[in-house]
């Protein structure tokens, strides 16, 4: 459970101040990611979290500013282990 409320905590401060940011709560077995408009969507693995997350920021230049403050926030040594792993982890796209 530490562990998923760290990523939680991890995705959640990533997100902060970021229009249609969602919000992360953490699970026993996951993370329950509630976006902007209330819906809500339950999650397994940290690629089906990034992949959710990426899913409410809709403007291309929003999900680049996540992208920019995911690298900076997991290349910061004072985020090293799981944060850093956390915010690395990127979600493999679905197939066309």
């Amino acid at each position: 459970m530490r562990q998923h409320l760290i990523v939680a905590a991890t995705v959640n401060a990533l997100c902060t101040g970021l229009p249609g940011a969602p919000k992360v709560t953490a699970l026993k077995d996951g993370w329950l990611m509630t976006g902007p408009s209330g819906a809500s969507r339950q999650c397994q693995t940290l690629e089906e979290l990034w992949s959710a997350v990426l899913g409410c920021f809709t403007g291309a230049s929003v999900a680049d500013r996540l992208r920019r403050r995911r690298q900076a926030y997991a290349a910061d040594p004072a985020n090293a282990g799981l944060p850093a792993r956390a915010a690395g982890v990127l979600p493999v796209p679905a197939a066309p």
